[in-house]
Order: C-alpha cells, then structure tokens, then sequence
C-alpha cells in the first residue's frame, strides 16, 4: 500500500499557514467544540469530561431527551416526527434533518395536516426544539487559551494582503467569542449595534473591506440570527416574541430565501474557492452534509489552482468518512487527513514512520509508537496548537 510522508504534508500545511499573500480559509464543523472538554468528574474510576457543546448527534440525543414522552401508547409530537422521519429511510438521529423536515410539512400542512400532524403542533414542535438548540448551544469558552483563540490570533497575526475567510455550519458563538477577546476585527455580514441587520451589497463587495478584518460567514445561520416579522434579518442577543431563531435553512420559497443570509453565505464558500491560489483548511466536519460537499468538490473542479486540506477526528475508513473519501478519491486537490491514514493527490495511503522526529512540532500534532504514526490535525486542538505555534513567526514571502 502506498504510504504517505507526514513530515512533508506538516511541512507544506505549515508553510502555507504561514504566508499571506494566497487566499486562506478555514472551514470548522461541529467537530471543532469536542474539543473542549469540561465538567471533570470520577464515573467507575476513571476520570471523564463532556465536550463544550454536543455534536449533530449528541445534541439530537439531548433534545429527544426533552420532547419525547417515552411512552409507546402515548408519543409525543417529537416522537411520531422521528417515526416518520426513520420510516421514511431518514436519520431519526440527525436533528438538522428533523427540523428540515418539520419545516418542510409546517409549510404544506396549510389547514390541513400532513402524515397526522397539524401546522400548529409542528410550528410548536420547531419552536421546542430550537429553544432546546439555543440552551445547549448557548456556551462560552472556558479561557483564552482554546483552539479558537489561536485561530483568532493567527488571523491577525501578520500583515495580509488577502483577508482570512472563516466559515461554519456550527449555530454557537465561540468563534465571535474568541475574536473579540483577540482584538481580531471581523465582518459577518451584519452592519449595527443595536439590532444589526444583513447587509447582501456589504457581503457581496466584502472584497472593499480592509484584508485585517476576518471574513466569519454562517452557513447555516446563528443563535443571535433573528427573522423578525417576514423578512427583516437582524443580529441581536435579544429575542422577542415577534421574532423566530435563524438556525439551519427553512426551506422557504426561492424569492423569500434570496432574501435570508444563507444563501450568500453559501456563495461566500463558492466564490472563496473559485479564487486563484485560495486554500481551504477544513476541521471538525465529516462531510455529511451533500449541499455543502457538492460546493466544495465542483468548485475544487472548476478551479485547479485551489486545495483543500481536510482535517478528520479518528480513523478515515470508516462509515461515518464514505462521503469524504468519496470526494477526495474524485479531487486531486482536496487532500484528506485522518489519524491512521490520507488520501492525497487521489492516492489512499497509510502515514510512513520515517523521518517522523525530523519536525520539531507540539507532541499533541504527531504521535509516533513505534513504527506507527498517528497524525491528529483533525483534533481541533491540535490544529490550534499548530497555529499557536505560527503566529508570532512573522510573513513568508511567498512569490507563488
């Protein structure tokens, strides 16, 4: 089997990171918050943690948790939309699916009911849940020293020609939280104080704003997102009655949805990747999500001189990577990095042990027993570490 040199692939990431004159991104999944582990404690001996914030899964077990009558006799609201769902071939465990899909029949349901369930009991039901998202999502970094900080610290940390485009699929706001304790200027569509509204011109002409300014784009919306009435967007801590979470895309119609942040967020991704020499580091994310993934890979497609380092947590043969290995076998330039093995340039190979100690690195980025090599960039924390590590080394004049 071929076998893949890490000091090499480290090497390039690190250099890479470490100019400014390419277009450089970050795209961070719902991986990155597990991260963070906190709530020590002693269960049978042995000491455990909780992540910062739940993953997909983790949140949906949380939720069902809350809304489900566990009772066969009698199932609530949440338990005959799971029933439903998984009937149906769905992911009953997945609740961007879920709250997909209960938006989808609260918008056809008109006076009527659809598979038994009114509009009034599935608009109840997405107000439930997205109060539940908002309570376990509503979390705050526990200090200054997290991944995020060093995210936000290297994005100011040399003079760019190009500003650094960060995007997520995660509703919390650790990010924002890690910016602004950086003193890191960022722009996120949104233009006020008071109740900052979404500006489409301001995102669209982003490239007129000053390169030290961070580009935070949302793709899947935010806790502080709020649409009030029909079709004001704005950003405030606040929420009323008279206004509705903005968390993950309600399938509105085309005109209605124009008018939403998701869709230039979207393009905000498109247009990244579409630019020469731009270079896309993802974290955190399993690329689950096939909207996203057909972005990524078409544009990878029609722009040649773009590549993409995707970082994944654990073992890369497994189910949970088919759709990520998928893509990177089809992409000659989206490379794909997983503790065991990558897929580079097409090719899958094992990580090579050899000349593993030649790099002077954080012990938490590579980990060798033996003749085995484990490379852990898709642990958010220790990409933080690299990037820890690069931020007060100065600019690299890359001529490329």
């Amino acid at each position: 089997m071929h076998k893949h040199d890490p000091i090499r692939q480290i090497s390039f990431i690190q250099q890479a990171l470490s100019q400014n004159r390419k277009p450089i991104g970050f795209f961070l999944g719902a991986g990155c918050p597990l991260s963070i582990r906190v709530n020590e404690r002693e269960e049978g001996g042995k000491i455990v943690t909780d992540p910062l914030i739940w993953d997909v899964a983790g949140l949906t077990k949380v939720i069902a948790e809350q809304l489900s009558s566990n009772a066969v006799d009698n199932p609530s609201i949440w338990d005959k939309l799971v029933k439903i769902v998984t009937d149906d071939g769905g992911d009953g465990g997945n609740i961007e699916l879920l709250l997909s899909r209960i938006r989808v029949f609260a918008s056809v349901a008109g006076a009527g009911d659809v598979r038994g369930l009114t509009a009034a009991e599935l608009i109840a039901l997405d107000t439930n849940v997205c109060d539940v998202i908002s309570k376990e999502v509503r979390r705050e970094l526990p200090a200054k020293d997290s991944p995020y900080h060093n995210l936000a610290i290297w994005s100011r940390s040399i003079r760019r020609e190009r500003p650094v485009h960060l995007f997520t699929t995660n509703y919390d706001l650790l990010m924002e939280q890690a910016l602004e304790e950086s003193s890191a200027p960022y722009f996120d569509g949104f233009i006020g104080a008071r109740k900052a509204f979404f500006d489409l011109g301001a995102v669209e002409d982003e490239g007129l704003l000053p390169p030290r300014w961070t580009r935070l784009w949302k793709i899947h919306g935010s806790l502080n997102w709020r649409l009030e009435g029909k079709t004001d967007v704005v950003r405030s801590d606040e929420k009323t009655d008279k206004q509705s979470y903005l968390i993950y895309p309600s399938h509105l119609k085309y005109d209605q949805s124009r008018k939403m942040p998701y869709l230039a967020m979207l393009d905000r991704l498109k247009a990244f990747l579409l630019a020469p020499s731009s270079l896309l580091f993802i974290c955190g994310y399993s690329f689950a999500d096939e909207h996203i993934n057909d972005v990524i890979c078409r544009s990878l497609e029609a722009n040649p001189t773009a590549h993409v380092f995707a970082f994944v947590h654990g073992e890369l043969e497994t189910e949970r990577y088919k759709l990520a290995c998928q893509c990177a076998l089809a992409s000659p330039n989206l490379s794909l990095l997983g503790f065991d093995k990558a897929i580079i340039g097409r090719t899958a190979g094992d990580w090579s042990g050899d000349g593993a100690d030649d790099l002077v690195l954080p012990p938490s980025i590579l980990v060798k027993d033996g003749d085995k090599v484990t490379v852990r960039l898709g642990d958010f924390a220790a990409l933080g570490a690299l990037l820890r590590g690069l931020s007060g080394n100065g600019t690299s004049d890359d001529p490329a």
